[in-house]
């Protein structure tokens, strides 16, 4: 008889360590669903966007092939962005919005306070024939939206109506068609016989 109770305790005292040992497995499957603390808040692909200012007034429009948002710090990275910004004094006339400019880049990262940094193959186009200044092209640009001034320290090579310029340590304004080269500069005029 001592033997029957024996063997019951032992598979009740096994039964009971086996259950308490699944208690304190992790489940890989519901790990995977909590959001970890660096992990983006969404992830978009192929996204087309138009940022509104406060007031209600278009800043810019923006595409990417993929969008990710982190609510930590409020910033969003794309891959392969395109941002067409509108001119500023067209939109504070009251008229119908205009695109200005269109930015390109490999990578860009956008923060809460409206500063692109963008990096790899960066282009800024001017989307009118008229602009003075007609294309700016670099490896990495600071572009603040709210104001369109752009800077870099890297290599910048400019091109507008009869010149071509470059060298380092771009400070300018896109709407204003305003570019400065602080180092190294070389610039080539183009003079046009009328």
């Amino acid at each position: 008889m001592n033997i029957r109770w024996t063997v019951i305790l032992s598979v009740i005292a096994l039964g009971l360590l086996a259950w308490f040992y699944s208690l304190n497995q992790e489940d890989e499957g519901l790990n995977a669903l909590i959001k970890k603390a660096d992990s983006p808040e969404y992830i978009g692909q192929k996204m087309n966007t138009t940022v509104y200012s406060p007031t209600g007034k278009k800043q810019y429009l923006a595409t990417s092939d993929k969008v990710e948002h982190y609510t930590s710090d409020g910033h969003t990275d794309f891959q392969k962005p395109k941002v067409r910004l509108l001119d500023l004094e067209i939109q504070n006339s009251g008229s119908t919005d205009k695109e200005s400019w269109e930015l390109s880049a490999d990578k860009a990262k956008l923060t809460k306070d409206n500063m692109l940094y963008l990096d790899g193959n960066v282009v800024a186009q001017s989307l009118s024939p008229l602009s003075r200044l007609q294309r700016i092209e670099t490896e990495s640009a600071v572009v603040n939206l709210t104001t369109q001034d752009i800077r870099s320290d890297k290599m910048v090579k400019l091109n507008g109506q009869n010149f071509s310029s470059t060298g380092l340590k771009l400070t300018g304004n896109l709407q204003q068609q305003v570019a400065n080269l602080k180092e190294q500069v070389k610039t080539h005029y183009e003079i046009s016989k009328q």
